[in-house]
């Protein structure tokens, strides 16, 4: 019988001591899965952060494959001389739209108001014609990365072209033009304008 006893008191001692090692393993396996939880949380932040800036990157690359200066605003193309339906309806409702007599073409231009920008239209043929484009603040920039309050230097250097003037800097693609105007050497407006043929 003490034989027996001490068999039994010796299986119960193992299965104690099976029983804590299976714990040390299940903490040393948290701890694993946990790392590996971090490991997979920091690949997809680095695999999204990786994603937006090759959308930035593809974004300006389109930009500067384009013949004309081009605006983009929520994954959103606009190109002057372009018919201004389609892009108008992928936009979305207007804050405001109003008409003013048109300073380059007959007739009048319907100005469409979003936040941070306006998309100028005119008449041509019936059809409705991007005419221009004027960023307002700062919630929107240009492609290549202007956008208001920027100082002049810095367009300047971002374009690779120095100011024509104290208050403006106008650089030309295709047959539209970019213009920046300046007040106390930073920057309060940026147009978008067709180029007169």
């Amino acid at each position: 019988m003490k034989k027996h006893g001490i068999i039994s008191k010796s299986l119960i001692i193992a299965a104690m001591a099976l029983s804590l090692t299976a714990c040390g393993n299940k903490e040393q396996t948290t701890t694993a899965v946990a790392g590996t939880e971090e490991q997979a949380t920091k690949a997809e932040t680095d695999t999204a952060a990786a994603s937006t800036e090759q959308g930035t990157e593809a974004s300006t690359k389109e930009a500067d494959a384009s013949a004309n200066w081009v605006f983009k605003k929520d994954g959103v193309t606009i190109e002057l001389n372009a018919p201004a339906e389609p892009v108008i309806q992928a936009l979305g409702a207007a804050q405001n739209t109003y008409e003013a007599p048109s300073c380059a073409f007959d007739g009048m231009d319907v100005i469409y108001v979003y936040p941070g920008y306006e998309v100028l239209t005119y008449a041509k043929d019936g059809n409705a014609i991007i005419s221009g484009v004027v960023l307002r603040d700062d919630t929107v920039s240009t492609p290549e990365g202007a956008y208001i309050g920027m100082t002049k230097a810095d367009v300047e250097n971002l374009y690779g072209q120095k100011a024509n003037t104290a208050g403006s800097l106008q650089v030309d693609k295709g047959n539209c033009t970019l213009l920046f105007i300046f007040t106390d050497e930073a920057v309060t407006s940026i147009q978008y304008n067709m180029l007169q043929q």
